[in-house]
């Protein structure tokens, strides 16, 4: 019985040793997944980089304060971007939160804008 040859998926090498190797070594097993994961990671590093920004932005913006109003016109002169942001909270009063990671923001009257630092999660056991 004859087995069917086997090349390594990213080298192409001919494959010694188990029938179910896929790769030649540790080396090409990580370089073939790290090429799997390139167009992926490209379309969301523009993404990723805006997030980044406006959290920045934010963060210098609000400083060592806890909270701090702010015009719509400051955040777009230093290229806050409004359309990216991680997640969103509503909080009991029903103000709805904008948030680029850990730093937040909320529309007022008037193009102001509220800024926040989100307080850290404590888990309990």
């Amino acid at each position: 019985m004859q087995s069917e040859k086997k090349y390594c998926l990213y080298c192409e090498k001919l494959l010694k040793g188990r029938s179910d190797k896929r790769y030649c070594n540790d080396d090409c097993r990580t370089a073939y997944f790290n090429e799997q994961k390139k167009e992926e990671h490209d379309e969301i590093k523009t993404i990723d980089l805006a997030l980044k920004k406006n959290r920045r932005i934010l963060k210098s913006l609000l400083g060592d304060l806890k909270t701090k109003s702010v015009s719509e016109k400051q955040l777009l002169l230093k290229g806050f971007n409004p359309k990216y942001f991680t997640h969103l909270f509503k909080n009991m009063s029903g103000d709805e939160y904008h948030f680029c990671y850990d730093y937040g923001y909320r529309e007022k009257p008037g193009n102001k804008f509220m800024i926040v630092k989100q307080l850290p999660v404590v888990l309990q056991d």
